[in-house]
């Protein structure tokens, strides 16, 4: 009886928690965005916030606001916000990270490193490049579209399942200083009128800006070579001329491409080469569905396997600028040097690996089968 009435004592006292925290007073955080001011040196830090406003039982209204803090780093430009609002800021929630160029051109790991202990972070969430006015961005998303943040995230969740850019969480940026093989490329999207387009990537060398990039194409380039045989993406163009003639408008259709990819897997195999450096081979099988054969499609008995050579050819010609673009910045994106190191550890072991890289011959060998066509 004594435990039953102490019970019924004690009952008041758990219906409530010390700690709470008042849904009206919460600040959450869908965008985290981080820039350099070039002009005064200053880290700005930007801030996609969600209120919610006329709460109740299962129900609230909420809408979006940016918070701009400024400090000589960023660490202290966060801490400037609670000298501006009392409310809490909670980070969880975090939908993607956006560095400004100017930002990701610096020292970007050494601003953002003390995340990875931060309370209330979401260091899982994508990490994406900003090629423009950065404030500017921030405002459109407050003022004249609501829905921002969401629409954002749906376009970077789409982009990094179809294969379309490599996923790069803010844990992987930061975590990439302190391995020698981690070489990084940062989607970059870029404004243009109230949108933001895909328009190439920046190239990181263990944590460190190379200066140098990928434009977009290369960056789908990129992602054939390393497999993964996830298809979907969808690849137009035309057949370029070796000797740079140039074509009338209805010639440039006759040489028109256009498929989408059903699988694709990537392997890499490693040969003596002429000179001491071993010779790497990238060999690509694509199986993939064409809707657009230019002058070749609408024949009754089409040649494919023409067709399929030289899509080989040309992808191995687009594919090979794309690795001499990665060389020429020292950044081993595609992780040939990983590959090295765990399957060829003689061959490893003879290598000055950041001296050897840019110069060593890596081939990309296409094999294109079409699976069927319009």
């Amino acid at each position: 009886m004594k435990k039953a009435l102490i019970l019924l004592l004690l009952l008041p006292l758990l219906t409530g928690c010390w700690d709470r925290l008042d849904l009206k007073k919460l600040h959450l955080v869908d965008v985290n965005g981080f820039d350099l001011n070039e002009k005064t040196s200053e880290v700005e830090a930007f801030f996609l916030v969600t209120n919610l406003k006329s709460t109740g039982q299962g129900s609230g209204e909420s809408h979006s606001v940016v918070k701009e803090l400024k400090g000589p780093t960023l660490a202290e430009a966060i801490g400037q916000w609670e000298y501006t609002d009392q409310s809490p800021f909670i980070g969880i929630s975090t939908r993607v990270y956006l560095l400004g160029k100017n930002f990701a051109s610096d020292d970007a790991i050494n601003e953002l490193d003390f995340l990875l202990n931060a309370p209330y972070s979401s260091i899982n969430s994508p990490l994406i490049v900003i090629d423009g006015d950065f404030s500017k961005v921030f405002k459109q998303a407050s003022d004249s579209n609501p829905d921002f943040s969401r629409e954002l995230n749906d376009f970077i969740i789409s982009m990094e399942k179809n294969r379309t850019i490599p996923t790069v969480s803010m844990m992987n940026f930061i975590q990439s200083k302190d391995d020698k093989l981690s070489d990084l490329a940062l989607p970059m999207l870029t404004p243009i009128d109230s949108n933001l387009e895909l328009s190439g990537a920046m190239l990181f060398r263990n944590g460190k800006p190379t200066g140098k990039q990928l434009d977009k194409d290369q960056i789908k380039l990129l992602m054939l070579m390393e497999g993964g045989n996830k298809g979907r993406q969808r690849f137009t163009g035309n057949f370029s001329n070796k000797n740079g003639e140039k074509y009338d408008h209805k010639d440039v259709e006759k040489k028109n491409y256009g498929f989408t990819v059903k699988r694709n897997i990537s392997k890499i195999t490693v040969s003596k080469g002429a000179t001491k450096l071993p010779k790497i081979k990238i060999k690509i099988s694509l199986l993939v569905s064409a809707f657009e054969l230019g002058d070749k499609g609408p024949k009754i008995k089409p040649n494919y396997v023409q067709l399929e050579k030289e899509l080989n050819k040309h992808f191995e010609k687009l594919a090979l600028n794309t690795i001499k673009t990665m060389q020429s910045a020292n950044s081993d994106v595609l992780g040939i040097g990983k590959e090295l190191k765990a399957f060829h550890p003689n061959t490893w072991s003879s290598l000055n690996w950041r001296k050897d890289y840019p110069r060593m011959t890596i081939e990309p060998k296409f094999d294109i089968k079409l699976i069927n066509s319009n």
